[in-house]
């Protein structure tokens, strides 16, 4: 056991950054973002990189730590935020974990199984059936193999598709069963998971605002000078969405549309993750949180 940690976590647009924020103030603790997306650098609107005015109220980690253009693996998390967290140990201070990849944070409580090497024939294959069939493709075929994988992985997620084909060929188990053997395991750290979550409607307005700001903030030129430099693989959500914009497949009102669409769409599969995990917390909205309670377990005292 490695320490303990709180998980502020939940679907996205919850309220997730404002809870982490109260919690980092109270306690003089310091915030590690479990996001895919915003741990990777650049696209600061498109992934809800957190602004001036967040970053001054506490320090935060893992916020585009790597490039654009590099994968993003829970593997990877893991290591870094490993490092993060005894970095904040060694200070003494407390560590609130705030996103929505609940992968990232299973692995980083619970381990990652032993798996096996690339194939680098076997993948090659799947970029093949990618690209001449669609992502989508290979997601429905994973469903048929291994449906408890294909229900935590987004259909255009097509790093974690690969990977779990990838396993099942290799080890001839699914990667879920893999898993299910790694949450045996005796937990890496002592963590308090308290998730957010205002009920299907409040979050739905609250994500369609959310697209509208994207916009008005300048997503479309943000992904366009991104492109400039090359195509970025494995883009964030609602990327392919800007660069049908940008192509005249979508006008303004449309896009704003289609990003709340695909951004609720990806909450519920958020919502679904995070329902299923052991000793969750909810609540409707930062407010309806006992912040006392838990300043109090972040600090090692009696509740």
């Amino acid at each position: 056991m490695k320490g303990r940690l709180l998980a502020v976590v939940g679907p996205t647009a919850a309220g997730k950054s404002e809870l982490a924020l109260r919690l980092a103030e109270a306690t003089g603790g310091e915030i590690v973002l479990c996001d895919a997306y915003q741990i990777r650098a650049g696209l600061p609107i498109l992934t809800a990189k957190p602004g001036p005015d967040e970053l001054v109220r506490a320090p935060h980690h893992l916020v585009g730590v790597l490039p654009l253009r590099q994968p993003a693996t829970a593997a990877l998390f893991v290591h870094l935020a490993d490092q993060v967290l005894a970095d904040l140990a060694a200070r003494g201070r407390a560590a609130i974990l705030c996103g929505g990849t609940g992968l990232y944070l299973r692995a980083l409580v619970r381990g990652l199984f032993p798996g096996p090497g690339a194939d680098p024939a076997f993948r090659a294959a799947l970029r093949q059936q990618a690209q001449r069939d669609g992502v989508a493709a290979l997601h429905r075929r994973l469903r048929t193999l291994d449906p408890a994988a294909a229900a935590r992985i987004a259909e255009s997620d097509y790093v974690r598709i690969e990977r779990a084909l990838e396993v099942l060929h290799l080890t001839g188990r699914p990667i879920s069963a893999h898993q299910a053997d790694s949450a045996l395991a005796p937990p890496r750290y002592e963590v308090l998971r308290v998730a957010l979550d205002p009920g299907p409607e409040p979050l739905r307005r609250r994500i369609e605002q959310r697209a509208r700001q994207m916009v008005e903030r300048g997503v479309i030129q943000e992904v366009a000078e991104a492109e400039q430099e090359g195509p970025v693989p494995h883009p964030p959500l609602g990327h392919a969405l800007v660069l049908r914009h940008l192509r005249g497949e979508l006008d303004r009102e449309a896009l704003v549309a289609a990003l709340a669409r695909a951004t609720a769409q990806y909450a519920r599969r958020q919502r679904t993750w995070f329902r299923r995990e052991p000793q969750v917390h909810w609540y409707p909205h930062p407010d309806a949180v006992p912040l006392p309670d838990l300043v109090r377990w972040l600090r090692g005292r009696p509740g």
